[in-house]
């Protein structure tokens, strides 16, 4: 099992799909004026991807400062109206239980892309 999947291997993610999107340049100012207003509109939307492995994957995680802030189930994918060529997901917010504030920086590091893909 690559070193990755060995983090979720004890959690409810074990054997799962999951999207881990960077989400660390907007979550801080999501409350501002001009921020996103949520954690979920942090999330969900203007991601450069593959809309057919979008679909595939059975979870969302929101990381910011290489820790999960949140975690989501994708009921549905669609292109963007605002920025044509990315894609925004609708979902619902799951128990996250003991992943909330796991340290999963080792990630992203070294990445420019801020989408990940764990399968």
């Amino acid at each position: 099992m690559p070193a990755i999947q060995t983090m979720f291997a004890n959690t409810f993610l074990a054997g799962k799909k999951i999207m881990a999107v960077n989400i660390s340049k907007l979550y801080p100012g999501r409350h501002d004026s001009d921020g996103r207003g949520s954690t979920y509109e942090c999330a969900r939307k203007y991601w450069r991807a593959s809309k057919k492995r979008a679909e595939s994957m059975n979870y969302v995680l929101a990381v910011s400062d290489g820790v999960i802030v949140a975690v989501y189930r994708p009921v549905r994918w669609m292109e963007s109206k605002v920025m044509p060529g990315r894609l925004e997901f609708e979902g619902e917010k799951v128990r996250e239980g003991d992943l909330v504030g796991m340290d999963v920086s080792s990630m992203f590091a070294g990445r420019s892309n801020p989408v990940k893909y764990i399968e």
